[in-house]
């Protein structure tokens, strides 16, 4: 990969509950589930999220990433206070997840989210990004240019991917200019789950937060 192409980052969800990733008022972030892509991801960065079997392996989403917050800057500076995806705040010197959080209510996963004093905290925003949720397609699937991408995207299990060969990435290249092309707005529809209770990772552990 040339020093001026873009990292490309691509996992499949199993949960599109508007927890992760988060669109409000604009900004698209990803604060809390998939903590190694929170950590390796600079700015620059793409990210595509592709639904898991649920969701019929629809693409839900593709963001650059244009900023990244490290630490507590996102959970103590009142711009982001309102967001729904900012659910800890700074105890002392502890992280402790806010009495109103609509996510992550079942289980605790502040380790894995932010780690216990925020050590572990990483937040990416996009202020570029094209958030299709319920109006996803899988239309690529049947598109002759993006066999390598059906294919990488019919084996993908735990984790995500991040190093592609050159014929890849031009396909996912080439799916992210088609997808600007066709929808002016960035936020395009709602996330595909009603329901913004349901933990991560319950039904296949090929995919997990």
């Amino acid at each position: 990969m040339k020093k001026s192409e873009p990292d490309i980052f691509i996992y499949k969800m199993t949960v599109d509950s508007g927890g992760a990733p988060c669109v409000f008022r604009s900004l698209l972030s990803l604060a809390i589930c998939k903590p190694k892509i929170r950590k390796s991801a600079k700015k620059g960065a793409l990210i595509f999220g592709f639904g898991g079997k649920k969701y019929e392996e629809r693409l839900i989403y593709i963001a650059r990433v244009t900023d990244k917050l490290q630490g507590r800057d996102y959970y103590q500076r009142r711009e982001y206070a309102g967001r729904p995806d900012c659910i800890y705040r700074a105890e002392g010197d502890a992280a402790v997840r806010k009495a109103s959080a609509r996510y992550h209510v079942t289980s605790d996963e502040k380790r894995k989210d932010v780690g216990l004093h925020f050590e572990n905290a990483s937040v990416l925003l996009s202020e570029n990004f094209r958030y299709l949720g319920k109006r996803g397609t899988s239309d690529y699937k049947h598109q002759h240019r993006y066999e390598r991408l059906r294919k990488l995207i019919a084996g993908l299990k735990r984790g995500h991917r991040r190093h592609h060969s050159d014929e890849l990435r031009a396909e996912l290249l080439a799916l992210k200019a088609e997808i600007w092309r066709k929808y002016r707005r960035m936020r395009v529809g709602t996330p595909s789950d009603d329901h913004h209770r349901r933990p991560c990772n319950t039904e296949s552990p090929s995919a997990s937060c």
